[in-house]
């Protein structure tokens, strides 16, 4: 579960050492915007870690998206479906080893 206060804190405090562009303090801001008013996003933030956030925000950065509300939600929809897709391809690479097993314990 991310914490995006604890994101936006880092970011600033990176930001303002120039360790990190002034395009993170733009994202930051879409960000918690995005949170306050976008129900969807704020359910991916509070199910995702803070490191899926801040990749995000590196591609939000990258692609000079922080003010693209259609952008952010192509991007999470993605990496929803992305997860899901994961999780399925990992439960049946189980389920077929668990089947492997099953096969190699009746022939013994």
């Amino acid at each position: 579960m991310a914490n995006i206060q604890h994101i936006a804190d880092r970011i600033f405090r990176h930001v303002d050492a120039d360790h990190l562009s002034a395009g993170y303090t733009l994202t930051m801001g879409a960000l918690i915007d995005a949170y306050d008013d976008d129900p969807d996003f704020h359910e991916w933030v509070d199910s995702v870690p803070g490191s899926a956030v801040e990749k995000l925000m590196a591609c939000m950065v990258r692609h000079g998206a922080w003010d693209n509300p259609e952008w952010l939600r192509e991007y999470v929809r993605g990496c929803t479906l992305q997860g899901v897709s994961t999780l399925q391809g990992t439960f049946a690479v189980r389920r077929t080893t668990l089947q492997g097993e099953a096969l190699k314990e009746s022939t013994v």
